[in-house]
This record gives C-alpha cells, sequence and structure tokens, in this order.
C-alpha cells in the first residue's frame, strides 16, 4: 500500500508538471502571436537552452514535491 501511494503521488507530480508545461508553451505561442516582434528577438541560444532546461525542470520538481506528499500521506 506505501509502494502505490507513493508512485501514485510522484505520477501525479509529474503529471502535473507536464500540464503547467503546456500552458507555458501556449502562452510563449500566443505571446508570439499577439506580438511579433518578440518572437524575432527570441531565437537566441542561451535562451532556447535556458528555456529547455527550465520546461524540463518543472515536472521533475513537481514529481519530487509529489513524492514528498505521499510521504507526508503514508505517515
Amino acid at each position: 500500500m506505501r509502494t502505490s501511494i507513493l508512485l501514485w503521488s510522484t505520477v501525479s507530480g509529474a503529471i502535473l508538471g507536464l500540464f503547467l508545461d503546456a500552458t507555458l508553451i501556449g502562452v510563449a505561442l500566443l505571446l508570439s502571436a499577439v506580438i511579433p516582434g518578440l518572437s524575432s528577438r527570441m531565437h537566441h541560444r542561451w535562451l532556447i537552452t535556458s528555456a529547455a532546461v527550465i520546461l524540463a525542470a518543472i515536472p521533475v520538481a513537481l514529481a519530487i514535491l509529489g513524492y514528498l506528499e505521499g510521504e507526508l500521506k503514508t505517515i
């Protein structure tokens, strides 16, 4: 029972992180359509790399938070 609670909490945290990533990407696409001059300045390599790192870190961080939540549930 304890393992299933930890696994479910971790997976649900990662899924919430993926939803947050999809929302952030949607907002970025919406802003690039509304403000066309903004998208032409967003092609710097450091900006794309940092955005990719942040988007990868969000599901990982929320999965860790989900795991910690599962730990609290099993006490």
